[in-house]
């Protein structure tokens, strides 16, 4: 397995600026953020916070996915993620492309996700080949469901991936949530109590 991007490169390469720029920004040398990106170097979390902000982007939690390996006499190796996942913009709707030589080809292969026509074709193609990194940064979840049926997938893997996509659709038993605690944080500025609702339990 290839070693991911560094989240250094990644939000320097989606501000389009180069490394020497992103240093100048940030205070730093060229080459200290070569050697960060390389992993020549081990930068610490204020200077991650600094180079980020420098490129406008900020850390973010997010849930890190995990995929069970399954096999099939006639498909062979596919894999099944244990929820989905969403893939910010515009990166859901960039343009992707893959080496040639996955289709015996010499040219690369190249579809717009912008085209939902061109989503179909390529959704169906990276699940049925069962690449994780291809599908995590390139895989929207919500986009996902929005085109499920009409993906042309292997019935063994359609059945397998049926029960993450229903789990994303149904009703969510919890607690309403208080978006980015703006209502709390508003009931203490004005001096108001604040109360979540308790989830009603539905009638029998």
């Amino acid at each position: 397995m290839y070693p991911p991007k560094t989240v250094i490169e990644i939000a320097r390469k989606a501000a389009g600026v180069s490394q020497a720029q992103l240093a100048v920004w940030a205070g730093t040398q060229q080459s200290s953020v070569s050697e960060y990106e390389s992993r020549r170097k081990s930068p610490t979390l204020e200077v991650v916070e600094r180079l980020l902000e420098a490129a406008d982007a900020e850390l973010a939690i997010k849930p890190i996915i995990d995929f069970d390996v399954r096999r099939d006499p006639e498909v062979g190796q596919y894999l099944v993620p244990e929820r989905l996942w969403s893939v910010p913009m515009p990166g859901c709707f960039s343009k992707v492309q893959v080496l040639g030589v996955l289709f015996k080809s010499r040219r690369p292969r190249v579809w717009d996700l912008s085209l939902e026509v061109e989503r179909i074709d390529y959704y169906g193609w990276v699940i049925g080949r069962g690449i994780a990194e291809l599908m995590l940064d390139s895989v929207d979840g919500i986009l996902l469901m929005q085109v499920w049926e009409r993906l042309h997938l292997p019935g063994v893997i359609r059945e397998a991936w049926q029960p993450v996509i229903d789990a994303a659709t149904v009703s969510q038993d919890i607690q309403p949530r208080d978006p980015a605690g703006f209502s709390a944080w508003l009931a203490q500025e004005i001096g108001v109590e604040w109360r979540p609702v308790r989830r009603r339990k539905p009638r029998q």
